[in-house]
């Protein structure tokens, strides 16, 4: 999987984090959060990698294919991203596991984190640096009832406990609304989290689907839609389709429109310059709303 010299290399060359050794001594807590906070400005959230690849060719990753991804800076999906914060973790000795979470009701369709006994024995964190909401803070789940609201860029969440399962709510300030069939100015639940440990392999029939079939489950989009998000000094950069999203200094999105594949380009190239021109090319091809665009 990952050798203790490949993941102190990460650490050091990829996320240029300094003194390594001795922040895993002296203060494992901040150096996580240097380390997830470095990680959603390097490895992006992306449906390039899924979106280019010819429909025979399409599989679920393997670890040997994460980690070369996320190396070289083009990240990847909830399953490639998480998986590979996990392996990273557990290499520099984090307690961590694999917990899961059902996306508009669809049952592990979200891989995620936990990591235990973080900053005393029996806490519980959640780390999730795959879905394009980036939080590089690991959140504590050890409430008893409901968790503070936290407000991260244009962002707010909350965690209700109920039972085994915790409800993660979403709401936004932002001026630019989502095409999405809910108030999202509104507390809505966007997520169902179960805490108790999973095994990678629970993961796979879903993934495997998320990655081969267009539209899997009617909801998912990664084989029919281009996602992109990036961070840049604590600021969302994300593109939809023909939609450039770019959070300012007041946390709201500013909008462009692109009309064009060149402009689409111009601009993945700018803000995700590990994609080739290829990939970026071949991904607007299988877009559905890109597709139908003016080519230049």
């Amino acid at each position: 999987m990952l050798s203790i010299k490949e993941a102190l290399g990460f650490l050091e060359d990829n996320l240029r984090i300094t003194e390594v050794e001795n922040k895993l001594k002296e203060n494992r807590p901040e150096l996580l959060k240097e380390l997830l906070y470095n990680f959603i400005h390097v490895a992006p959230f992306q449906s390039i990698r899924t979106l280019s690849t010819k429909p025979d060719d399409r599989h679920l990753p393997s670890f040997q294919e994460i980690k070369e991804d996320i190396f070289d800076g083009k990240g990847g999906l909830c399953y490639a991203l998480n998986q590979f914060i996990k392996e990273l973790l557990n290499v520099l000795n984090y307690d961590v596991y694999y917990a899961q979470m059902a996306i508009l009701d669809v049952d592990k369709s979200h891989v995620m984190v936990m990591v235990r006994n973080l900053i005393k024995p029996g806490d519980l964190h959640l780390v999730d640096v795959g879905m394009g909401h980036g939080s590089s803070d690991p959140i504590p789940l050890d409430f008893k009832e409901e968790s503070p609201v936290y407000h991260i860029g244009f962002l707010y969440l909350k965690f209700v406990r109920e039972d085994n399962v915790i409800i993660r709510y979403h709401k936004h300030d932002k001026k630019y609304e989502f095409p999405v069939n809910i108030d999202s100015k509104a507390w809505h639940v966007f997520g169902r989290i179960t805490i108790t440990p999973q095994d990678l392999d629970v993961f796979k029939p879903i993934m495997r689907d998320i990655y081969t079939v267009p539209g899997a489950f009617g909801t998912s989009p990664f084989l029919t839609e281009l996602r992109c998000v990036i961070f840049e000094k604590g600021k969302i950069v994300a593109i939809k389709d023909t939609v450039l999203l770019v959070e300012n200094d007041e946390h709201q999105l500013e909008v462009q429109e692109m009309t064009t594949h060149a402009q689409i380009i111009s601009k993945v190239l700018k803000h995700f310059p590990s994609f080739s021109r290829e990939m970026i090319e071949g991904a607007l091809q299988a877009s559905i709303v890109c597709s139908n665009i003016e080519k230049s």
